[in-house]
């Protein structure tokens, strides 16, 4: 057996030796109130007056700092700032332990808690719990952790699910919550009732009008920009997708569509859009409208028209309002459009329309190039044909008027409506009585489908008749031929050009054809 002999520390020697000097504990407090509301701020204050006290007192700690989060859920730490500098002061060696009240202060997503809790464990920093009494260190730590965490998650969901109920029944009874800071065009009274600001009133209407008229999205944006008109959010720059938004926001005529969107997960705070996954609820009539019905709904059919214009092969083709003519020309031969082009032909310089396919693919079609002046005095030439034949084409109109108020819808809007009420009452019996309603609220979705066609198709008939009417009234009106070429009369009254090699065929929204030779 081999032979041990101890050797013993060396003492300090006289006045050199001093106590060996124990090294403080650095301790932060984490503390975090779980709302912004004013009744919170005094227990807010309070957490970082305890730690600051406890930590104080004792001698072998020393404060390393109290990170405090104030109004801000911890279901997800993603946004807490404060506990995210915390937890990389830990990382950088600045802490050697944390103390916070309860795990429900801490976080009240499980995984994140334990990740975080092992992340800490890892630098070897404790977590101490003050309500549970608990230390992550402990042996039996991470197993209470698990299950309070948990706990604490189970409390989150089921404040979650309170909220949604409350949402779900406040939209069953149809009060309508907008966030008016973000909503251009309306402010909220006393009562939390939405009301007109006059002032964006105006830009809103400028929008609706100015797109009827063939502006563009992106081209009322930049209008916008140039004028200095603010956003909802007081910006400058406006963007043709918030444009977009407005066009189709259905409160802009005094309704409300709730629960456009719903939260999928309570933890990540993850919404998609609802299409039918859960119940909406259309209120009509539910605030004073910037909008009439009517010229929403013809925005709508609008908006439809271009996202729906495809060429000849069936592919979608861009909506362009850079010309009164734009997206109206198409080639007899190949049926494509036409699109402008600035043409120098040996040194001429012109402007001239051509075919789409004759540009692009070469060969592919020989459609005759037609000058701007000439589309111009054709256009021209054919109102003037109207006014000298008024006598012919006025019948014709009146006709076209028999004809479209003929198409009337089998049911109207009003009277789908009614039954939508009624459905919507008896979803509210039995979500109170916690029956199935889901059956009711599928036909609910139908019947707004239905409701949307059938004022689609009243919008279009009125429509048809106000341009036919229009038609009778520009012809009736003209006492002299018309000698200078004016693009809001393309506006309004042309639907297309057709471009022949010895012809131009124009066709008018009021269903009148008339045809212009070479």
């Amino acid at each position: 057996m081999p032979k041990v002999t101890e050797i013993p520390a060396k003492k300090p020697v006289g006045s050199i030796a001093k106590k060996e000097e124990i090294r403080k504990l650095r301790v932060a407090a984490y503390c975090r109130v779980s709302t912004d509301y004013e009744e919170q701020t005094s227990s807010y204050q309070t957490q970082i007056e305890h730690y600051t006290d406890v930590i104080e007192k004792k001698p072998d700690w020393v404060l390393a700092g109290i990170f405090a989060d104030d109004g801000i859920s911890a279901t997800s730490t993603k946004n807490r700032e404060q506990f995210n500098n915390m937890i990389q002061a830990c990382k950088d060696g600045k802490i050697d332990m944390i103390i916070t009240k309860s795990i429900s202060r801490f976080a009240r997503n499980t995984v994140d808690c334990l990740n975080y809790i092992r992340e800490l464990k890892a630098l070897n920093i404790p977590v101490y719990f003050e309500k549970e009494s608990i230390n992550t260190m402990d042996a039996k730590g991470e197993v209470l952790i698990t299950i309070m965490a948990s706990l604490a998650q189970q409390e989150s969901e089921s404040l979650s699910q309170n909220v949604r109920l409350g949402i779900k029944y406040r939209f069953q009874q149809g009060k309508v919550m907008v966030n008016a800071n973000c909503f251009l065009g309306y402010d909220k009274d006393e009562d939390g009732h939405l009301v007109i600001n006059p002032e964006q009133a105006e830009v809103i209407k400028r929008i609706f009008r100015e797109y009827l008229e063939g502006a563009s999205c992106q081209q009322i944006a930049r209008g916008l920009e140039r004028d200095g008109v603010p956003t909802a959010r007081g910006n400058n720059r406006w963007h043709d997708s918030g444009i977009r938004r407005i066009l189709e926001n259905e409160k802009y005529m005094g309704d409300a569509l709730l629960q456009k969107t719903y939260t999928v997960d309570f933890l990540n705070k993850k919404r998609a859009r609802n299409n039918g996954d859960v119940p909406q609820y259309y209120v009509e009539d539910d605030h004073e409208a910037i909008i009439p019905k009517e010229l929403f709904m013809k925005v709508q059919e609008e908006m439809s028209r271009r996202g729906s214009l495809i060429d000849c092969n069936g592919r979608k083709r861009g909506f362009s309002s850079n010309h009164c003519f734009s997206g109206l020309i198409y080639c007899a031969e190949c049926g494509e459009r036409f699109r402008r082009i600035h043409w120098n032909n040996h040194g001429c310089k012109s402007v001239v329309w051509r075919c789409i396919t004759r540009v692009d693919k070469a060969g592919d079609c020989c459609a005759r190039t037609v000058h701007e002046t000439e589309l111009k005095n054709s256009f021209i030439a054919a109102l003037n044909q109207l006014i000298a034949d008024s006598d012919s084409y006025l019948p014709v109109l009146q006709k076209n008027i028999a004809s479209v108020l003929m198409t009337m819808n089998p049911e109207s809007a009003e009277s789908i409506q009614a039954r939508i009420s009624a459905l919507q009452q008896e979803i509210i019996d039995k979500a109170s009585r916690q029956e199935d309603y889901s059956e009711a609220a599928q036909e609910v979705l139908r019947l707004r489908q239905q409701k949307e066609n059938a004022l689609q198709n009243d919008t279009s008939r009125n429509d048809n008749l106000d341009r036919i009417r229009e038609l009778q009234k520009f012809i009736t009106s003209q006492p002299d031929a018309i000698t200078e070429f004016d693009e809001s009369l393309v506006k309004h009254l042309l639907s297309k050009v057709t471009v022949f090699e010895s012809k131009l065929v124009f066709e008018f929204k009021s269903g009148v054809t008339l045809e212009i030779c070479k």
